[in-house]
């Protein structure tokens, strides 16, 4: 046998011995094209030895299956080192469940504009908040999954300062002032003070709202004039319930309140002291209830004024009223009484919620 034939059949031997070893997947295994004529004749006399390194070789299974597996593609092997290894599947990774922030205002609405971002130790959501006219993002916030006591709303990331709905307890003192129309009128001249709720209607946003309150007020106003050349002291003192109607106003990173509208008021008590000293220095004084036969049933005045919110909590309140309604009607024989009041008055509301 010459060395031609050895080397045939060394190439078959070692080819049966490979196969029994790592056995490919008829699917996806080449075919092997068949050797020239003379080897197939050298393959033949030698079939008693290549069979039986066949056979000797123990039967596996075919592997099983593996998700990513269908990428990889088996590579024959060249020679006996070269054996094919399983190629070990991918882990898949489960998408994880974006949940929209509870600190992102309106992230609901535009699931698109908040992306995920995860760390090692939580899971957190970041959203630009402007971008510059070359598309490249300006600030980049991280905003938590839940809120927390570092964690802020993006109102106040970007300054805004949005109306809420409030109710509060209000409390004011200021000047009061019982004129009328023309300019030598009579003038009565003191204080009021008023107390009461009040409430704040959001009708956008940011930038406008409604007042609505019902407040009590109490006043006094007096002046002297001479009567018959004795000079007559005039106080009147007077009780209301006072119901403002105020439209407020404000730009939205502002906390500064424009308030104008008009205030309704309903007459409770109102009653005119006279008194004076007469030549015989005797002290003489006497009331007059106004209630009964001059007092309106109802006052109007128009109302402007501003409001300042110290923090979510307390307001401070400067607001004037220009009565647009006579107090009384009918004519007293001691002084005019064609009167409106006017007043401006400086409180303060707090909100407790």
């Amino acid at each position: 046998m010459n060395r031609t034939i050895k080397g045939l059949l060394a190439i078959v031997a070692m080819t049966a011995m490979s196969f029994a070893q790592a056995p490919v997947d008829s699917a996806t295994a080449p075919v092997a094209e068949p050797a020239a004529p003379a080897a197939e004749t050298v393959a033949e006399q030698a079939a008693p030895a290549a069979p039986a390194a066949v056979e000797a070789a123990p039967e596996e299974a075919a592997p099983v299956a593996v998700r990513g597996a269908d990428a990889a593609e088996a590579a024959p092997a060249s020679s006996s080192s070269d054996v094919a290894a399983p190629v070990p599947a991918e882990p898949v990774q489960e998408p994880a469940v974006v949940v929209a922030p509870k600190a992102v205002r309106g992230a609901d609405k535009d699931p698109q504009a908040v992306e995920r971002f995860r760390d090692a130790k939580n899971v957190v959501y970041y959203e630009t908040v402007y971008t510059r006219e070359d598309g490249v993002p300006v600030r980049t916030v991280y905003v938590a999954e839940r809120e927390g006591k570092d964690t802020v709303t993006m109102d106040n990331l970007m300054g805004l300062k949005p109306m809420k709905f409030k109710i509060g307890a209000h409390a004011s003192v200021g000047a009061y002032q019982i004129s009328g129309n023309d300019w030598d009128s009579d003038r009565y001249t003191g204080m009021n003070w008023k107390a009461g709720l009040m409430a704040l209607i959001p009708l956008s946003e940011y930038t406008m709202g409604l007042k609505i309150g019902a407040m009590y007020e109490q006043t006094k106003a007096s002046e002297s004039y001479y009567i018959n050349q004795v000079p007559t002291n005039f106080e009147f003192r007077q009780k209301m319930i006072d119901i403002p109607v105020l439209f407020t106003f404000k730009a939205p990173s502002s906390s500064l309140y424009f308030d104008l509208g008009v205030e309704m008021s309903i007459p409770l008590y109102d009653k005119l002291k006279i008194s004076y000293t007469d030549r015989n220095d005797n002290h003489v004084s006497s009331r007059v209830d106004l209630m009964d036969d001059y007092r309106n049933a109802m006052d109007w005045a128009f109302v402007f004024g501003f409001s300042i919110m110290a923090n979510q909590y307390i307001s401070l309140d400067i607001a004037a009223n220009l009565g647009m309604s006579d107090l009384y009607d009918g004519h007293f024989k001691y002084t005019n009484l064609n009167l409106d009041a006017s007043s401006f008055n400086v409180g303060i509301t707090l909100y407790p919620f």
